[in-house]
């Protein structure tokens, strides 16, 4: 069986318990629960571990660009089981250089080569658009990855950075951090909403509390973490 055509079929699966979703409170309870069932009675669930890893991880190895990679995404958003697997496949971009998941773009990226991309500015609301290469994708715009929303402050600009790009502020649960400038453009300081390590203190937060890496869950608060500096410096000429 072709593995495009278990995917789709996976999809297809997941699709029905989101449609039946939207009818009645109750309803939904039990409608939710039939397809649930269904889908744990399904060949998916009863699956050898060896035999659903060989199949994930010939998926992973045939959707190498973006968007047909957008596969290895749906895959891990199957089940808890499927996700673990997936987690395990999936390598980061230093060692695979791919981009897959949204938190890759906080890792290190491949050290023997370029993922090449650009940026894409809105001169109406001062926001800027990352995408990946269009050498890796088939549509116009290529792979959206990041969006940024310049924030002028009396001493500093503040660049809001949001996994939305319809949707660039702190409030949002795609908030990912910021990048500030100081009033000459000439150092920069990053922050990340998440804490990046053991210990790690938030700057200007609600919470002034430590928060450790095992605690990081989608129900922490976010903060302003530093987590790296840039300086310039200026030549004879004015110019960095």
């Amino acid at each position: 069986m072709p593995f495009k055509s278990i995917t789709h079929d996976v999809k297809g699966e997941l699709g029905s318990i989101s449609r039946k979703g939207k009818s009645r409170s109750l309803r939904v309870v039990q409608d939710s629960l039939v397809c649930i069932n269904a889908f744990k009675q399904s060949c998916w669930a009863t699956l050898p571990y060896e035999l659903l890893r060989d199949v994930l991880m010939r998926i992973e190895a045939s959707e190498v660009t973006w968007p047909t990679r957008k596969t290895v995404v749906s895959c891990a958003g199957v089940c808890r089981n499927w996700r673990e697997i997936m987690k395990e496949i999936v390598k980061t971009p230093e060692i695979s250089g791919k981009l897959t998941f949204p938190i890759s773009l906080k890792q290190p990226g491949p050290r023997d080569s370029l993922l090449q991309c650009y940026i894409k500015r809105s001169c109406n609301n001062q926001t800027y658009y990352l995408y990946l290469g269009l050498y890796q994708s088939s549509n116009e715009d290529g792979k959206f990855l990041l969006a940024a929303r310049k924030c002028r402050r009396p001493t500093c600009t503040d660049y809001i950075i949001s996994l939305n790009a319809d949707d660039v502020s702190k409030g949002s649960n795609t908030y990912i951090g910021k990048l500030r400038s100081n009033f000459l453009g000439t150092k920069f300081e990053i922050y990340d909403s998440q804490p990046p390590n053991v210990g790690a203190k938030v700057t200007k937060s609600c919470s002034t509390r430590l928060m450790y890496a095992k605690q990081i869950s989608p129900r922490v608060p976010t903060g302003n973490y530093p987590i790296a500096h840039i300086s310039y410096e200026l030549n004879v000429l004015g110019s960095r």
